[in-house]
């Protein structure tokens, strides 16, 4: 034992450790894959995924409208044959009716009862009227008045065009001016001659005077101051003739041009037109003014007749919505305070009933439908017909409500009353079924189906792919009501067909799907599915 360790060499497992090792080198390529490569890797991989993901985005890809394929199993029942049943209630088609107070009021007296059958146009309600009566008043009054300003603006153009068309007073004071200048210019004309005559009176008053004076005392003073008083009357008497002349070719002068006005206003008759204009401007104002005030009147007669609500319908009274006292805001009132309905009505010819159809057989339900209706208050049922599906769901009774029009309701049928509808099987687009057939059907609208040299073919689309395809089919029987023709081979439940866009496609171009079009799919189709279901179908009896 001894021997053998003695012999063992210990220097063999000494490391070198002056130059590197492999493991040094391998540590070395190994961080340079990891941080080059690797990260350049996963860039490069996640850029062609993404790319490979939005290649439709970057390829040009023609537009089109796509429609499912309708598919139907065929569980064959007769028209008429009752589906399913469900309950409801009855109440007026479509809504009931309000009477409303159309002015505001306060109600004095109801006039019906509920379930009276009343008449168009019947009253229900009467307000206090004492306000109307006296704004109605007031406004006639109002009225008379202006109606009376009306006649004054009436004759005050009356008056104005008789001035315009007869001058009168224009044509008077024309002459009186005419006359007064010819007076002064036929004064003008024998001032000459006054003036001649004063200056002989002046010559033989100074001559008398000369020869009182040269008389001496032979004459008394009295005749001499005489003599002297004559000849100084007789120099004024010259004198004053004298100085009138320039006067009286200042008031020639003067008078003429009065009359030379005069005449040009008789000739324009400036005066009387402005007076014409005015009486007429007068009288439309007040004309103006009587239909106002007649607007007025019409209006409280019209608030007036409001007093009394009226029924906007025949019918019989679901309810009174209003009491005696209440105050009535009236349409259109500008108040938030109060309400305006008075009285519910309802037509008892136009009545439905609202049904609570469970989820599952809503896919039955189909406007036009058949139905029957039954109550506790009739003997035997009544007919229905499918006129509305609503949109609302209830998600605690997991209903849809579904509206039934009643034909011809009795009169004894009344709006809240419980009624339990049946469904019936309406008419169908889809053709009975033979025996031996499959009872998966595909229909596709008629349109759609290229006929060739005995061959028919569709346009699909590819949707995984996103290109078009062209596939043969086989069409069955002939079209039905609803333009819809079976296909017995070549598609599946599942395709979709091209609408808009197929005229310019061929095999294998890219598309891209910009909506799904249903209006090439019939009445009652609308609602298509696109996955098989149980639908009815008719059988031809």
């Amino acid at each position: 034992m001894s021997d053998s360790s003695s012999q063992l060499d210990l220097s063999q497992l000494a490391v070198d450790r002056s130059g590197p090792t492999k493991k040094t080198a391998i540590q070395v390529r190994r961080s340079w894959f990891t941080k080059y490569v690797l990260p350049l890797g996963i860039l490069v991989g996640f850029l062609s995924l993404f790319g490979w993901a939005a290649r439709d985005s970057f390829l040009p890809a023609q537009s089109i409208t796509i429609t499912p394929v309708v598919v139907s199993r065929a569980e064959v029942k007769q028209e008429g044959t009752p589906l399913f049943q469900a309950a409801g209630w009855i109440e007026p088609r479509p809504t009931p009716v309000m009477a409303s107070a159309l002015a505001a009021g306060v109600i004095e007296e109801l006039l019906v009862i509920e379930g009276q059958h009343v008449k168009q146009g019947e009253p229900v309600a009467r307000l206090i009227d004492a306000d109307a009566r006296l704004a109605l008043a007031e406004a006639r009054a109002a009225h008379a008045l202006q109606v009376a300003e009306v006649n004054r603006a009436e004759a005050t153009l009356v008056a104005a065009k008789t001035n315009f068309d007869q001058p009168t007073e224009l044509q008077a004071t024309l002459a009186e001016a005419g006359a007064r200048l010819n007076e002064t210019e036929v004064a003008i004309s024998n001032l000459p001659y006054a003036i001649e005559t004063a200056r002989a009176r002046l010559q033989l008053a100074t001559e008398n005077v000369r020869r009182k004076e040269l008389a001496g005392q032979a004459i008394s003073g009295r005749a001499l101051r005489e003599a002297r008083a004559d000849l100084a009357a007789a120099k004024n008497t010259l004198a004053e003739l004298v100085a009138r002349e320039p006067k009286l070719e200042a008031q020639a002068k003067s008078l003429r041009e009065k009359r030379d006005a005069l005449d040009a206003q008789l000739r324009l008759l400036t005066n009387e037109t402005r007076a014409v204009a005015e009486a007429k401007a007068n009288l439309a104002a007040a004309q103006a003014k009587l239909d106002q005030t007649r607007l007025r009147v019409e209006a409280m007669e019209l608030q007036l007749e409001r007093m009394i609500v009226r029924s906007p319908i025949e019918g019989c009274v679901l309810s009174l919505d209003a009491r005696p006292g209440q105050w009535l805001s009236g349409v259109g009132s500008s108040s938030s305070q109060g309400s305006t309905a008075v009285v519910g009505l309802y037509d008892p010819e136009s009545l439905q009933i609202r049904v609570d159809v469970r989820l599952e057989d809503v896919p039955q339900v189909q406007i036009g439908q058949p139905a029957q209706i039954e109550t506790a208050a009739l003997a035997a049922p009544i007919e229905g017909e499918v006129i509305s599906v609503t949109t609302f769901a209830d998600i605690q009774k997991n209903t849809l409500q579904v509206k039934v029009a009643i034909s011809a309701p009795p009169a004894v049928i009344k709006p809240e009353m419980l009624g339990k509808v049946t469904f019936l099987a309406p008419r169908s687009p889809v053709v009975k079924e033979e025996p031996g057939d499959s009872p998966l059907k595909l229909f596709v609208p008629q349109t759609l189906v290229s006929r060739g040299e005995g061959s028919a073919s569709v346009w699909v689309v590819d949707l995984t792919a996103g290109i078009a395809k062209q596939k043969a089919v086989e069409v069955g029987r002939g079209a039905t009501e609803s333009g819809l023709v079976e296909i017995t081979n070549g598609l599946q439940p599942t395709d979709k067909l091209i609408v808009s866009g197929r005229e310019s496609v061929v095999e294998g171009t890219r598309v891209r799907v910009s909506g799904e079009d249903r209006t090439l799919m019939g009445g009652g189709w609308n609602r298509g599915t696109t996955s098989p279901e149980t639908r009815t179908a008719q059988a031809n009896p």
